[in-house]
């Protein structure tokens, strides 16, 4: 299939190739570091994939191409959660994604010496919306994509509580994507719409879900689409 066939299936303007970030030889060492955490985070690695290059691992990856050969993508320097990942509260939150991250993970304390061992450092700024939140600055590319996959893991298991506590089926697929992308972007209105849904029917557009359920739809068709470039099993 292509673009525009995953288009009309899924009623969206916009479908990503965002394969082109991971299908080269320069980037092969983000993609060993987005299978090896996927994989034990339990997460699909296209679907994982998808969402991080949407939130702005591909921008991270347009932008740190080494300025010698063999030109792979830097790996080693501090990468801004915040900017490049949409871990927009990982400082705050921290406690709640421990569990997800490797028991050697830590958080600096003090200024951004990366010397000392940490994982990260909190960044304090203003998201989209105007609000201050908490983020972080990460000693490098690996110790940002745990703390995304350990969001978007939280995220997943977050919804999936919340299915169970209001007596819904099993989701699919596809329910399951749009979902855990709806709760990344917010779990606590998220909470409220799944409420409201009556169930997991993606295409009951709310009108307070707006923009959320735009996004959410697009990157459930740039996932498949993804998915048929066979990068991955799955």
């Amino acid at each position: 299939m292509n673009k525009e066939a995953f288009k009309d299936k899924y009623g969206v303007e916009n479908v990503y190739t965002w394969s082109g970030y991971i299908d080269d030889d320069r980037e092969a060492g983000v993609l060993k570091l987005i299978i090896t955490i996927s994989g034990s985070l339990n997460i699909s690695p296209s679907y994982y994939s998808t969402i991080a290059i949407g939130e702005g691992l591909g921008v991270y990856i347009d932008y740190n191409y080494a300025s010698t050969e063999p030109f792979n993508v830097i790996l080693d320097k501090p990468v801004d959660g915040f900017s490049f990942l949409g871990t927009d509260d990982f400082g705050s939150e921290y406690n709640r994604y421990k569990k997800y991250l490797p028991d050697t993970y830590n958080e600096g304390i003090g200024f951004n010496d990366f010397n000392t061992g940490a994982e990260f450092f909190k960044k304090r700024t203003d998201n989209e919306l105007g609000h201050k939140v908490v983020s972080a600055i990460f000693k490098d590319l690996e110790s940002a994509l745990w703390a995304f996959g350990a969001t978007l893991k939280h995220r997943k298991d977050t919804f999936l509580r919340h299915a169970k506590e209001f007596g819904y089926r099993r989701p699919s697929e596809d329910e399951t994507a749009y979902w855990v992308y709806v709760y990344f972007q917010g779990e606590g209105r998220a909470r409220t719409w799944l409420r409201a849904n009556k169930g997991f029917n993606i295409n009951n557009n709310m009108s307070d879900r707006g923009q959320v359920h735009k996004l959410a739809m697009e990157r459930l068709a740039s996932w498949r689409y993804l998915q048929s470039k066979r990068i991955f099993s799955h």
